[in-house]
């Protein structure tokens, strides 16, 4: 057998071999969203001291974050990192990038956020759903507004390709973040005096 004809049929093994989703690392990859917004807040609500409390993950299973749903069988999308750290390292990146003032210490307010959806579902689209159980406290610990809040994204893309998961979890996460700043009932329980 020539030596082009083994390297076409390696070429054609390579070609043919399934790319595994499992046991990726998280990135943070928007596409069509780059920033959160919180809309026409009061002055109020950007200058109250945040603090953001590590997020818990109450999903059932932490590690599986997508599926490819386009065969017979579901193919798994797992990470290897920890997604609630990811959630609100992310979380308070896009608080600050909204302009809110977000401190370590000595804040007027905590917020404390629950994981309960991180996936991404890939048929025709890749479709990414995050949702985040959000408590706000005063700096004692009394609870001043709990809520859920949501972001979808939908978008087309090479199959089976984690770019495309990253980035419709990235774009979710954002809209999330920005349905709950525009919240009018979260702006008030911020802006609220303690």
């Amino acid at each position: 057998m020539s030596k082009g004809l083994v390297l076409a049929l390696a070429l054609l093994a390579g070609c043919a071999a399934v790319y595994s989703l499992e046991n990726l690392p998280l990135v943070w990859a928007p596409e069509r969203e780059t920033k959160a917004s919180a809309g026409a807040a009061p002055s109020e609500f950007f200058k109250t001291k945040v603090k953001v409390a590590p997020f818990t993950d109450s999903r059932e299973k932490p590690k599986l974050i997508g599926e490819n749903r386009q065969g017979q069988r579901p193919e798994p999308f797992t990470t290897s990192d920890d997604v609630s750290a990811f959630v609100t390292k992310h979380f308070k990146e896009l608080l600050i990038g909204a302009g809110l003032t977000v401190v370590d210490s000595g804040e007027s307010v905590m917020i404390k956020g629950d994981v309960q959806q991180f996936f991404v579902v890939e048929t025709d689209t890749y479709s990414g759903d995050v949702r985040l159980q959000i408590v706000v406290t005063d700096a004692a610990g009394k609870t001043l507004w709990e809520g859920v809040t949501s972001g979808s994204s939908t978008r087309f893309g090479r199959s089976n390709w984690s770019r495309n998961y990253y980035e419709s979890l990235s774009d979710a996460l954002i809209l999330a973040t920005s349905s709950l700043l525009q919240e009018r009932s979260f702006q008030t329980a911020i802006t609220a005096k303690h």
